[in-house]
């Protein structure tokens, strides 16, 4: 039978969740502003794939994210890849308490406990595209809703696994770090739109704006217009990247003369080195190539 309640699924150990006093504030501002609600704990990586499936099995078609984008990477992750109901159906909203907080910035979803949950009370929603990642050297299927990419983005986010004790400057140490030891890679990209081969230091498939901790990479996004937004930054010396690092954060590096962006459904990025790192929603998910494939409006978000 299905539930109205809302279903939290909360990951104790995101970057900013400060032990037991941020969880009472939320579990305060839920009964103060009468919003039903359940909940579990993710005690174990990934755990939130099997939450997401108990929670549809009970009933629940409305669920909270509370975590960073890993918790709700995976809660995503688990909602497309389940089959008990149609996606349309299914509610997401998020309280944002990790490290990065890179997908709420798109739609300015305050930090705020008590701001973020009024927006939960509000139900405003807008379907968002998904995107479906098919890695080429391995059979594997990941999906993102936020931004994926291969190059020195995913170099970042395999340093910055052992840096997450640093909390939100983990983000700016890994870059800094990144910038003296990556090496540009030869891509090469194939699409409808656009087929090349170049040395790049990065390419970024983008649906929202923000990645990496606040790099702003992506050029003219909108998370719901059935493209992706492809920059790649090709030709990249270390030199270059040192003058333009603030550009990385303040979104200007894609007007640069060696960046170029397109708009496009679907991409493959082929790489003959192994060890170059993919990442989607800050998560490490393999190495070498993949293709990605866009899902129009698939996904039910709670946004202001």
């Amino acid at each position: 039978m299905r539930k109205e309640n809302w279903f939290l699924i909360v990951n104790p150990t995101s970057g900013s969740f400060s032990g037991k006093r941020k969880w009472r504030k939320i579990v305060a501002t839920f009964e103060a502003l009468n919003i039903p609600f359940e909940f579990e704990f993710t005690t174990k990586p990934q755990h939130e794939y099997e939450l997401v499936i108990e929670g549809l099995k009970k009933g629940y078609r409305k669920f909270v994210s509370i975590g960073g984008d890993g918790t709700l990477h995976h809660i995503v992750n688990g909602l497309m890849q389940q089959k008990i109901v149609s996606l349309q159906e299914i509610k997401l909203a998020v309280i944002p308490l990790g490290t990065g907080n890179d997908w709420v910035k798109t739609y300015k979803i305050p930090k705020n406990i008590t701001k973020a949950i009024q927006i939960i009370k509000e139900e405003h929603t807008i379907f968002q595209d998904i995107g479906k990642l098919s890695l080429l050297n391995v059979d594997k299927t990941v999906f993102f809703n936020n931004v994926a990419g291969l190059g020195f983005d995913g170099y970042v986010v395999k340093r910055n696994e052992r840096l997450k004790f640093l909390g939100a400057a983990s983000f700016l140490v890994s870059t800094v770090l990144g910038l003296m030891r990556y090496k540009a890679t030869e891509f090469t990209i194939k699409s409808a739109e656009k087929q090349l081969t170049s040395k790049s230091l990065l390419t970024i498939v983008g649906i929202c704006q923000y990645s990496g901790g606040g790099m702003q990479l992506t050029k003219d996004v909108a998370s719901a217009d059935g493209l992706f937004d492809i920059s790649v930054a090709k030709h990249f010396t270390l030199f270059n990247l040192l003058r333009n690092v603030f550009g990385l954060f303040n979104g200007q590096i894609v007007n640069h003369s060696k960046v170029e962006t397109f708009k496009t459904d679907s991409i493959t990025i082929e790489t003959s080195q192994k060890k170059v790192y993919i990442q989607a929603d800050g998560e490490l998910i393999g190495t070498g190539g993949f293709t990605a494939t866009i899902l129009p409006k698939t996904l039910q978000f709670v946004v202001p």
